[in-house]
């Protein structure tokens, strides 16, 4: 044995001693679980204010919070009021919400709280022919607000 584990064990005898145990036997760590239980349950998340199906196309700029991130060239917003998830149009101020997020993300794809001000319009579904005539709601970013490290809606 080592000195650090001579002294580590010396400790453990003095604990068990001072507690009122009487047998030390053989002392060994506990073995640990994988993960402790407050981060292996799951916090259910509250249920969102509005229905998704509220968020309609609209000329009127709001400012929107919720969480961004990005897979490739796309990136993905979630409304936190709704839980609502759509694609963050290429246009107005989403480069420098890209700019922000590809700085700020602690690996590709993480989620992160974002604050902007914008508004939902209709677009031609992308991953469609123009001939299906599909549409498709996003948001418009037209000014980035903040970011923070959050990577949830909890705490707004």
């Amino acid at each position: 044995m080592d000195f650090l584990s001579l002294r580590t064990a010396a400790m453990l005898s003095a604990v068990v001693t001072l507690s009122g145990c009487s047998y030390v036997g053989n002392l060994r760590m506990p073995s640990m679980p994988s993960m402790p239980s407050w981060i292996s349950a799951p916090k259910a998340a509250p249920a969102p204010a509005v229905a998704p199906a509220a968020l309609q196309a609209t000329e009127r700029t709001e400012t929107w919070q919720g969480i961004y991130r990005q897979n490739a060239e796309t990136g993905r917003f979630t409304e936190c009021r709704t839980g609502a998830e759509m694609p963050v149009a290429q246009s107005g101020d989403s480069a420098l919400l890209e700019s922000a997020y590809l700085a700020s993300r602690s690996a590709p794809g993480a989620p992160l709280w974002v604050e902007v001000q914008g508004r939902w319009v209709q677009r031609a579904r992308t991953d469609m022919p123009p001939s299906a005539n599909a549409k498709e709601l996003v948001l418009l970013v037209e000014r980035f607000v903040s970011m923070s490290s959050q990577t949830s809606c909890a705490a707004w």
